[in-house]
């Protein structure tokens, strides 16, 4: 009988050091990406791009997003009023597989100027962070990355 208990606690065991059983990791993540500008220099190579009402990821090719990203001035922002109806795209920072679900940081820009970075840990909550940049600069930021993508269709 004592045999057969060992079964399940080895497997418990096994399927334990898979899983990041951390529910947050006490705000460490904002040290690397906790700004728009921390978040690119941290991101990976050739990042995937997500459109808005798009179901497909596209490959940042040759980090033309990211150099263009770079070149803007974000401000930290109260607003935390996500805009609905307005196209957007998500620059995937990080993105780390695990059993228990995946580990991002999402650097969302939307085209009226509002930005959010999303942090999720596998087994924790989603956290963000709100800043905002020039509308005018967000808009031409958004055609650019749209027809970027659109025109590798």
């Amino acid at each position: 009988m004592n045999k057969l208990l060992f079964i399940p606690f080895i497997s418990i065991t096994l399927l334990a050091r898979s899983c990041p059983f951390s529910f947050g990791d006490g705000g460490a993540w904002k040290e690397k990406f906790g700004t728009p500008e921390l978040l690119l220099e941290n991101a990976v190579d050739e990042a995937n791009v997500y459109l808005y009402e798009k179901e497909n990821q596209y490959k940042d090719k040759d980090n033309v997003i990211k150099k263009a990203l770079q070149e803007v001035t974000f401000e930290s922002s109260d607003s935390k009023s996500v805009p609905k109806d307005i196209q957007y795209f998500t620059y995937e920072g990080e993105w780390i597989p695990a059993t228990s679900g995946p580990n991002y940081e999402h650097l969302s820009i939307w085209n009226n100027g509002f930005v959010r970075i999303d942090h999720k840990t596998s087994l924790g909550p989603n956290e963000y962070l709100y800043f905002s940049i020039d509308e005018a600069k967000a808009l031409e930021l958004v055609n650019f990355v749209f027809s970027l993508i659109q025109s590798e269709e």
